[in-house]
């Protein structure tokens, strides 16, 4: 008899398989607030300030007990950007990003006697791009956007267990490499969005951890030195400005990232990309921010 697998089967199967882990996800990454740059002539200039955070227990203490969630965790931080429009076509942007991140799991994957273990992150970055906006249409309602850019941060963690002290860290520098097409609507001059399919890949370097190896192995850290990852981080981000205020606008944005994507290969079977669980990202943002375009409206 012939047996079918439906593909929502197949996917509840496989989404169960990935979550059924032994050990406490480490994150490695965590997206940008998107650097959207609204720019339409030569000499458009804007500087942006935004706070970023996943809004899940963004006010709550998860350094309390609680008997009723095995994880807890809590992930903001700020960006300010800047960017400018060299010619009418061309364009250079500049931005920096800091992340404070704390996970707190109800139980210790390295120390089986603990009740419970807490891990906090420290990432900072500073991105640079150059690239291209053209008008799409006669109408100029809508413009495109390609920027390429790279990012030079790094990234500390601190690792310990309750109630018996274990102190890990993992400490690293990257470089994140990124191509990012956007699309920018122009509904009116005080309302645009912005959408950005952003590819990005990071490789890492100067890692520094008091991990042992067995312990690098069970966590995933093992499969970081020497080897790029590769994450995809679509963002949109809405402006929205006032009547004869044309050099400010209010900036709310939503900003995703994947898990590190992988590939895996045999004789029988061709190339197949996933998400790679060993080492993971955040993966959702919002942003709030303002931004700045002291030439607005001056020109024509």
């Amino acid at each position: 008899m012939k047996l079918s697998v439906s593909p929502v089967a197949a996917v509840i199967v496989i989404f169960c398989l990935a979550s059924c882990s032994s050990t406490n996800p480490r994150y490695i990454h965590n997206p940008a607030v998107y650097n959207a740059s609204f720019f339409r002539q030569q000499g458009d200039f804007k500087l942006s300030g935004a706070f970023a955070a996943n809004p899940n227990n963004l006010f709550s203490d998860i350094d309390l007990d609680s008997s009723s969630e095995d994880k807890m965790d809590k992930n903001l931080g700020f960006d300010v950007q800047a960017a400018v429009a060299v010619t009418d076509h061309f364009m250079i942007q500049v931005a920096g990003m800091r992340r404070f991140e704390k996970d707190r799991f109800n139980d210790d994957d390295l120390l089986d006697g603990n009740q419970s273990s807490k891990i906090n992150y420290t990432r900072s970055m500073i991105d640079v791009g150059a690239g291209f906006y053209t008008a799409m249409g006669a109408s100029q309602k809508v413009y495109f956007n390609g920027i390429l850019g790279a990012g030079f941060g790094s990234s500390k963690s601190t690792d310990s267990g309750i109630p018996t002290e274990r102190g890990r860290y993992y400490d690293y520098k990257f470089v994140k490499c990124h191509i990012t097409p956007s699309f920018n609507f122009f509904f009116t001059d005080n309302a645009r969005l912005s959408v950005a399919p952003q590819f990005s890949l990071m490789t890492t370097s100067n890692i520094s951890t008091n991990y042992t190896e067995d312990e690098q192995a069970r966590v995933g850290y093992n499969t970081l030195p020497n080897k790029n990852k590769v994450f995809f981080e679509p963002s949109m981000l809405f402006q929205a400005g006032f009547p004869n205020v044309s050099w400010m606008k209010f900036d709310v944005g939503m900003h995703f990232a994947t898990n590190p994507l992988s590939s895996t290969s045999n004789e029988d079977a061709p190339p197949t990309v996933y998400e790679n669980r060993d080492l993971r990202s955040r993966k959702f943002l919002l942003s709030l921010g303002l931004s700045f375009y002291p030439f607005e409206g001056k020109r024509k």
